[in-house]
């Protein structure tokens, strides 16, 4: 009777993880290059034990739908590269977000973070015509006597890692994990990775099947509280049983 309520009672604890993960996809659909997230069941096949049963969060990676804005601040890294920001607390953290905007310091940021630049901190008033190379070289533009003149301001840092080094936290953005690197220290910038401007990487959350998902894991959540439930009714009715032949 226990090992069933045991086994109840982790089956629902798993639910609500996956309630919470679903939930915020759904949340980030319109976020410019989320990746949906999952949960992933692990169980040692020669061990007997619910003990041992864990979970553990992957990432689908897979390129979200390619919009063209025709702005020159929206960038989308090719492949496996990229883009740096600084996070809340000052460290280096990973994106694929590229809809850059200007701060009123003069600053690139997405979502509000500082993006980190190579070799130096750059300015661009928010009048300044600019354009971003495949390199993520950002050059001024400027047009003086019908001649257009071109000048670098500075670069993006951009980066690259295999997938399975990445772990996302709650902020929505990924970081290296702690056995890869120490995260005091800045991963170098990549001379190999390439962007493309003018254009925007969607979230690749597929809405359908998380919906569906959802109503799924609320269902079995369900009848694992109703199992629960049940067995706790029988639990008492046999005390009161074995109380009333004592």
């Amino acid at each position: 009777m226990e090992n069933a309520i045991y086994q109840s009672m982790q089956a629902a604890i798993r639910l609500l993880e996956n309630q919470n993960i679903i939930a915020n996809n759904l949340a980030n659909i319109s976020t410019n290059g989320f990746k949906e997230t999952f949960n992933l069941i692990i169980k040692d096949e020669n061990v007997n034990n619910l003990y041992k049963i864990q979970t553990q969060k992957y990432y689908n990676f897979s390129e979200g739908i390619l919009t063209n804005t025709q702005r020159k601040l929206d960038v989308i890294v090719k492949d496996s590269g990229w883009l740096v920001i600084k996070d809340m607390n000052g460290k280096e953290a990973y994106t694929k977000n590229g809809h850059l905007k200007i701060n009123a310091h003069g600053q690139l940021t997405i979502q509000n973070y500082k993006v980190v630049t190579n070799k130096g901190d750059i300015k661009i008033p928010n009048n300044m015509n600019v354009k971003i190379l495949s390199d993520g070289t950002i050059k001024k533009i400027e047009e003086k006597e019908n001649k257009i003149f071109e000048k670098k301001i500075g670069s993006l840092k951009l980066v690259r890692f295999s997938k399975n080094n990445l772990i996302q936290k709650n902020n929505g953005l990924f970081y290296l994990k702690k056995n890869i690197l120490n995260q005091n220290l800045n991963v170098p910038h990549d001379n190999t990775v390439r962007i493309q401007s003018e254009v925007l990487e969607a979230s690749n959350v597929n809405p359908t099947k998380n919906m569906v998902d959802m109503i799924s894991n609320a269902r079995q959540f369900e009848m694992n509280m109703k199992m629960i439930s049940m067995y706790d009714q029988n639990t008492e009715r046999a005390n009161q049983l074995f109380n009333v032949n004592n």
